[in-house]
């Protein structure tokens, strides 16, 4: 009876110690992941309805996804980063040359795949800053 008891209580205490080192070991999920998952999810019931037939509808339907998650994201307290801005504007002008496309259409694709970015990218600022209130 009493190994019983001593197994089970280090049984117990293995679990405990095992649940403590994993939580401890996930990451934090920072404000703006939280928010920018929230928004992702409210940007994508936007166009649920939606069945794009031709490509300029494809087109309107990932602009409507961008305004309702930049707007959403508005709402929550972020903005554009300015630095995001200064980063990606000689970006721009190489792909826009590369691509023959416009400056601003070359930002706007690049904002639309960034505004999606919600971890700390290495060497590169993120897109949302939160906003002074």
């Amino acid at each position: 009876m009493i190994s019983f008891v001593v197994i089970l209580g280090f049984l117990v205490w293995f679990f405990i110690i095992s649940n403590l080192n994993q939580s401890s070991s996930k990451q934090e999920i920072t404000q703006l992941e939280h928010m920018g998952d929230e928004c992702v999810g409210i940007s994508e019931k936007a166009v649920i309805g939606m069945t794009p037939v031709v490509e300029f509808q494809k087109l309107e339907l990932l602009s409507r996804k961008a305004n309702v998650l930049k707007n959403c994201m508005a709402d929550r307290g972020f903005r554009e980063n300015p630095a995001w801005r200064k980063y990606v504007e000689p970006l721009a002008k190489i792909n826009a040359s590369k691509q023959n496309i416009s400056f601003d259409e070359a930002i706007e694709t690049m904002r639309k795949a960034d505004m999606l970015l919600f971890k700390k990218q290495p060497q590169r600022p993120l897109y949302w800053l939160a906003s002074k209130r």
